[in-house]
């Protein structure tokens, strides 16, 4: 996750080195397709106050126990849209601070990656109180460790929080303070092979988050891009290259048969670790058309009582997809995709291998998202993909494994190399 993180930043670092970027504007309220979004980048911290977990104890009993309040560095990174009226954001956990349980070896207590969208009624303003109201998925997970032989897995629940808040904007500087409500807040954790505990999330989690503005498009409203897009033109570079990547995180939807029946104390369906989301492509000005091949490697693993369990797809799909319109620079596209999928199911029980399965599948999917391009011939844009394949899973002993994923790409950085070149060539005109 964290190598993930670093590699992005240091794209993002890159970027923002470029001459388009510049830190937020000072007015957010001017309806210029060149204001109509602003990406930002920071990092918060959430208390999650104390839960109620049960564990096994060394005379086989069930016994409940509170784990404490603990607190969790996030890393943010997201979008305002519709001039500030719209916040779209995904959260990934860093690490988890909390005091020690007696009952407990380790412990660890989560909301895992977070997506959501805030809405600013007021929509934003600088220097004054900005309330906030939203909603977001996101996933609670749990897991602890008893000794060496009652060690189990992380289980996760993906649950809708209610969200609302306060936030003061001073320049490009962002600090939030909010409240997150859990209307569904309780999951089953396995505390051995054969038995089990309820878990129970409070009903509220707390909050305080500072971010930075950074500014792609703003910039542009100086800049003479009819001039520039002539330039394109009469070389014939309006269509182009691209190469994109972004953080991304995949949510696995049905449960899998072959868990429910033979792995009940393992999670199901698994959560998967965060990926890189890596394409390249090509665009075709005319129609207003993409076609691109796009890489991805998605692992789920965890280890409970003994046994260890992999799923690992890598997928290397080609897409295509078509822009549907054009609202003030805010350009959702929808497309199919075919894809050539490697799955692999592995177990490890007691150090012994009982189950290693490779398969081979071609499967097709939908990809749809969305762009932010105040004109059609940017050299770096923005992008949000969102990709679901309602037909990839495989099989174990004549029993289903689920490999039907909602992937979700918040944040993709897309570079037109011949444009960025090109640009650079019209400046020195």
């Amino acid at each position: 996750m964290i190598r993930i993180l670093l590699m992005f930043i240091l794209v993002e670092a890159w970027l923002v080195s470029q001459p388009g970027f510049t830190v937020a504007q000072k007015v957010v309220d001017q309806k210029t397709r060149f204001r109509f979004a602003q990406m930002h980048l920071g990092f918060d911290g959430q208390y999650i106050p104390p839960i109620r977990s049960g564990y096994l104890s060394a005379t086989g009993e069930q016994r409940p126990f509170t784990v404490p309040g603990t607190y969790h560095p996030r890393f943010t990174i997201g979008a305002t849209h519709f001039w500030g009226l719209v916040d779209l954001y995904v959260s990934f956990p860093l690490t988890s601070l909390g005091p020690k349980v007696p009952e407990v070896q380790e412990y660890n207590v989560s909301t895992n990656v977070t997506t959501g969208a805030r809405v600013h009624p007021l929509q934003l303003r600088y220097h004054r109180l900005n309330p906030y109201v939203g909603a977001s998925w996101a996933t609670l997970a749990y897991n602890q460790r008893i000794n060496e032989q009652l060690a189990g897995t992380t289980f996760t629940k993906d649950v809708i929080t209610l969200e609302g808040g306060l936030s003061w904007l001073a320049g490009p500087h962002w600090f939030e303070l909010g409240v997150q409500y859990l209307p569904s807040r309780e999951l089953t954790y396995a505390t051995s092979r054969q038995t089990s505990a309820p878990v129970r999330f409070p009903a509220f989690t707390v909050q305080l988050a500072y971010k930075f503005l950074l500014d792609v498009t703003r910039p542009l409203e100086k800049d003479n891009k009819d001039s520039f897009g002539q330039y394109l033109r009469e070389r014939r570079q309006l269509s182009g290259f691209h190469l994109d990547v972004g953080p991304s995180a995949a949510f696995t939807l049905p449960r899998s048969e072959y868990n429910t029946r033979n792995r009940p104390y393992l999670n199901n369906p698994p959560g998967n670790k965060a990926f890189l989301d890596l394409s390249a492509g090509y665009y075709f000005y005319k129609p207003d058309f993409d076609i691109r091949l796009a890489h991805r490697y998605i692992v789920a693993d965890h280890t409970a009582y003994g046994l260890t369990q992999e799923f690992a797809r890598r997928s290397i799909s080609l897409e295509a997809y078509k822009y549907l319109l054009d609202y003030h620079g805010f350009v959702p596209f929808l497309g199919l995709s075919l894809s050539r999928e490697q799955l692999s199911v592995r177990e490890v029980d007691e150090g012994a291998s009982v189950t290693n399965q490779r398969e081979l599948r071609y499967t097709p999917g939908l990809v749809f998202g969305w762009d932010i391009r105040p004109v059609r011939y940017e050299s770096i844009i923005l992008r949000t993909n969102l990709r679901y394949s309602p037909f990839l899973k495989t099989q174990v002993n004549g029993q289903s494994i689920s490999f039907q994923q909602l992937e979700f790409n918040f944040i993709q950085a897309v570079v037109y190399p011949q444009r960025l070149l090109a640009s650079r060539r019209y400046r020195k005109l």
